[in-house]
């Protein structure tokens, strides 16, 4: 929720969020671990996509607002 709508790209906040939702599904399901995906559903845009999908836990993006230009989301899966 922190993130949604922002310009700036907290990365750090990414990681260390993503990184604490791991641990504590792990301890629930810990026999799962290989099979739990988080992904990042914040301010994704071809500029900072690649950033957000390179961060530590973050295996996935869902895509808002750029999905509705084509133009953008073309972007944005070119950096994967």
């Amino acid at each position: 929720m922190w993130a949604i709508g922002r310009e700036d790209l907290p990365n750090s906040d990414i990681e260390t969020t993503h990184t604490l939702i791991r641990k504590l599904l792990f301890k629930l399901i810990n026999d799962a671990k290989s099979e739990i995906k988080i992904f990042y559903g914040g301010s994704v845009s071809p500029q900072n996509a690649k950033e957000i999908l390179d961060a530590e836990n973050v295996d996935g993006a869902l895509v808002g607002g750029a999905s509705l230009s084509a133009k953008k989301f073309i972007e944005i899966c070119r950096t994967i």
